[in-house]
């Protein structure tokens, strides 16, 4: 039996394309790319796995994708989304993958002219083309209006059992979606994060700052961000459960409310005593408490206990 790697995105068309290829009696093992702006996959993901009969799995890409984010060469769409770079990036990814899972093509669920950016005709043949591996992208949705594939001429796959899907018409996925007994339709795209203004807003912070980085995209995730200075910034905890990630899972300085009963700061990069004062300033605000006092907490990792947990005797008073 013959082999394919997917691209999965969590989205309609790429589940389409998979159960489409799975029809050819191919074995397919769906990838999902772990940009850092993308969600891991789903308990859902993995009940369509099993449903239609497919592999799945995730791949981390994070530390290539910053570097690709900081200088794409195709540029970016409307907000800070590279998308014919991060394709060009996760084909490649793909294609290095191919031996080592024993797979012979690639599919995706793209469909031609959906998305001006990336996805017109000549732009797909492009990407291919710079990831080194034209005619070895299977695009199920769109077969029939693209250059036959070498799994066609191989007679691995029968172009007639593809579609001509075209533009940003669902309506054709939908039915499908029906015919297959898919009821609970997934995002078009998977959400990514660098569609949402209001993130990149944030994003673009770190990138005019230098100071994009794996830890500090996941930090946007979390919380109130304020920049306090060129080189420091203050991350608040909106709940309990951001408190909690951001003093387990992170360095200081913490500050936070003696009897905490508030927010969990933390404080990012250079930190003056100045920029101090307004992290304590910040904790006080979003505490909505008379107790003015609060906690400076500098230690690492390996030091750092849950701080719902720390006695009075490791604690530093401040009051402002």
């Amino acid at each position: 039996m013959h082999r394919a790697l997917a691209l999965y995105s969590g989205g309609l068309d790429s589940l389409l394309s998979i159960i489409l290829i799975k029809e050819q009696n191919i074995d397919v093992i769906g990838i999902k790319f772990l940009t850092g702006f993308v969600y891991p996959l789903k308990e859902e993901d993995f009940n369509y796995a099993k449903t239609f009969g497919f592999k799945i799995m995730e791949y981390d890409l994070r530390e290539k994708f910053i570097s690709l984010l900081k200088k794409p060469n195709h540029g970016f769409g409307k907000n800070l989304n590279p998308c014919i770079d991060c394709k060009i990036l996760m084909l490649q990814e793909s294609k290095r993958l191919l031996d080592e899972l024993k797979a012979s093509f690639v599919v995706t669920g793209e469909v031609v002219s959906q998305r001006p950016m990336s996805q017109k005709k000549p732009l797909l043949l492009h990407i291919d083309k710079k990831a080194s591996l034209t005619g070895f992208v299977v695009r199920p949705l769109s077969a029939k209006i693209l250059p036959v594939t070498k799994p066609e001429e191989q007679g691995i796959l029968s172009r007639e059992l593809f579609f001509d899907f075209w533009g940003r018409t669902r309506k054709p996925q939908l039915m499908l979606a029906q015919k297959y007994g898919i009821k609970k339709i997934p995002q078009p795209s998977g959400g990514c994060l660098l569609t949402d203004p209001l993130f990149c807003k944030k994003l673009k912070d770190l990138i005019v700052h230098e100071q994009l980085s794996v830890e500090n995209v996941e930090l946007l995730k979390i919380g109130k961000h304020f920049r306090i200075s060129e080189t420091c910034k203050a991350i608040v905890g909106r709940d309990e459960q951001e408190n909690e990630v951001l003093f387990n899972n992170f360095e200081g300085p913490f500050i936070y409310p003696l009897d905490l009963k508030g927010p969990v700061i933390l404080m990012r990069g250079e930190c003056s005593k100045d920029e101090i004062d307004i992290g304590a300033s910040l904790c006080v605000y979003y505490s909505k408490k008379d107790n003015n006092t609060v906690v400076i907490k500098n230690k690492d990792r390996e030091e750092r206990k849950n701080y719902n947990a720390i006695s009075n005797e490791e604690i530093v008073k401040y009051r402002i």
